[in-house]
């Protein structure tokens, strides 16, 4: 009997390890030097006013811009009052791993997921040729990977940036992507760096591979 006592036991309460690291020198680079690229490093911003939260903000994006992992980053908001999954998605590489990202997390938290492009090219609007190719094939994935939490598509003409932070005010997360890898350097680009700066939920930013075909 003890040794049943002691199996559920087990598997109700498995054992944890820890590891507790203080990495000298400046913070990006630091962490940069301790994480794997299948790692998901957690930043908490800790953002108490607008101009900490500018500062912090591009604390995230340096680290965002260093590591060559996903990077979660969470601003201090009440999570209990807010639902829905916004993945922010355009027609190039990095559409693939950004809707499997979004679609294991609305999976896993029972959450809906809303796949959002945005057509804004500066003066000129995207061709509408690629807005469709981009939510019609970021519609086709999340119906596979996850059915029961696609909530819709939407496409908007206004800038990324401001569209995601504006369809996130009352989102659980936001998943994006952070760029492209070029020479064994990460280009994060400002659409990343207007999210993290402004940020008002908590964002996922899903990071290329130097094995993607346009990386």
């Amino acid at each position: 009997m003890s040794s049943k006592r002691d199996a559920v036991a087990a598997r109700s309460d498995p054992p944890t390890s820890t590891d507790v690291v203080l990495p000298p020198g400046p913070v990006p680079q630091a962490l940069a030097g301790i994480v794997e690229d299948d790692d998901v490093l957690v930043i908490g911003t800790g953002k108490t006013g607008f101009i900490h939260g500018r500062v912090f903000g591009t604390m995230a994006f340096r680290i965002a811009s260093s590591v060559r992992c996903t990077v979660a980053v969470i601003p201090q908001v009440d999570l209990r009052f807010r639902s829905g999954i916004i993945a922010g998605v355009k027609d190039d590489d990095l559409l693939e791993r950004i809707v499997q990202a979004a679609s294991a997390e609305a999976v896993q938290s029972g959450e809906p997921l809303q796949i959002l492009h945005s057509s804004f090219a500066g003066i000129v609007p995207a061709p509408v040729e690629t807005a469709g190719s981009a939510i019609e094939q970021a519609a086709s994935l999340v119906s596979r990977l996850a059915p029961r939490a696609m909530r819709g598509t939407r496409e908007t003409a206004r800038p990324p940036a401001e569209a995601l932070l504006d369809a996130s005010r009352n989102a659980a997360l936001i998943v994006i992507g952070a760029g492209h890898v070029h020479d064994g350097e990460r280009s994060v680009g400002p659409v990343v760096q207007d999210i993290l700066v402004n940020i008002n939920a908590p964002v996922l930013i899903v990071p290329a591979r130097p094995a993607d075909p346009t990386a």
